[in-house]
């Protein structure tokens, strides 16, 4: 009987699943497959016919000094922005995480990026940093700090900088929440320990709080590490990879290949390299750092 009852709740459950997983398997993992298979053949816009190519897309996409540049453009963007992403988090969380009047309403204000939509970001950035009647601009030539209008999304130099801060800047919150979170779990004892010994502020936050927040910070680099160098919304709003190929990362360049050249066959091996790039950093981010152990430093 009790056999019967495991197997009858099992059947239950698997076809209570069941939907959701063949949902699953049309709208994410078969796209997937197909785009694996799509590098592997020569497949245009204007031609209903696929031919074998084998790995020839791929040594294509090799063999272009375009595609190293972007990469390299992805490098950096993906850097700057996280790198920004975990210092604004840092701080404001550790900011939050102290009593001082008007938290909750600050607290609010440093979500709200996050809840806004990319194109809204975008847009309002875009009239923000205007060369012409961004309030920016307007700021820095009333207070002499520079006599010109700064051109920051169609400078060759300044373009990147703009993007990696508008990104930053809107992802940002999302390190603040795991941040805060987890700063508000740190025991107070800890920090009460290390001022009996006569440590400062300064050393109950290299001693207590970095210790502690060590594999949320890895977590958060590893995250927005992944989502960054996918990223490809934002750039394309503000600047679509100009000026003059300034903020062209690789998902820029790939989708230029697909829907400026029509080549559906070289964009996914384009796609195949993104995924190889990623899974070899997630590799050695799991190799090399093993955040499954959590530092606690609780007793």
């Amino acid at each position: 009987m009790a056999n019967t009852n495991q197997a009858r709740e099992g059947a239950w459950i698997s076809a209570a699943i069941a939907p959701s997983l063949i949902l699953l398997l049309i709208v994410a993992y078969l796209p997937i497959l197909y785009a694996l298979s799509l590098a592997f053949y020569d497949k245009s816009a204007f031609r209903p016919d696929m031919e074998w190519v084998g790995l020839a897309n791929a040594e294509w996409l090799l063999a272009q000094k375009d595609f190293w540049a972007a990469m390299g453009r992805s490098v950096v963007f993906t850097l700057g922005t996280v790198g920004f992403q975990l210092a604004f988090g840092l701080f404001f969380g550790l900011l939050l995480n102290q009593a001082i009047a008007g938290r909750s309403v600050m607290r609010s204000l440093v979500i709200l990026p996050y809840l806004l939509p990319t194109i809204v970001i975008g847009l309002v950035f875009r009239w923000i940093l205007n060369p012409e009647f961004g309030v920016v601009n307007q700021l820095l030539l009333s207070s002499g700090l520079i006599d010109r209008p700064i051109n920051f999304f169609g400078g060759i130099d300044a373009a990147m900088p703009s993007i990696i801060i508008t990104t930053g800047w809107q992802y940002g919150s999302f390190a603040v929440l795991l941040i805060l979170a987890r700063l508000q779990s740190i025991n107070p004892r800890l920090y009460e320990a290390a001022r009996s010994c006569g440590a400062g502020t300064w050393r109950c936050f290299v001693d207590v709080t970095l210790p502690n927040l060590r594999t949320t910070l890895l977590l958060i680099a590893l995250l927005r590490g992944i989502w960054m160098f996918n990223k490809f919304d934002l750039i394309w709003i503000i600047t679509q990879g100009g000026p003059l190929q300034a903020t062209e990362t690789l998902p820029i360049y790939i989708y230029e290949i697909a829907f400026r050249d029509f080549d559906f066959g070289r964009a996914a091996a384009g796609c195949v390299a993104i995924f190889i790039i990623l899974l070899l950093f997630s590799f050695i981010y799991f190799k090399f750092f093993n955040p499954t152990k959590e530092v606690e430093v609780n007793r």
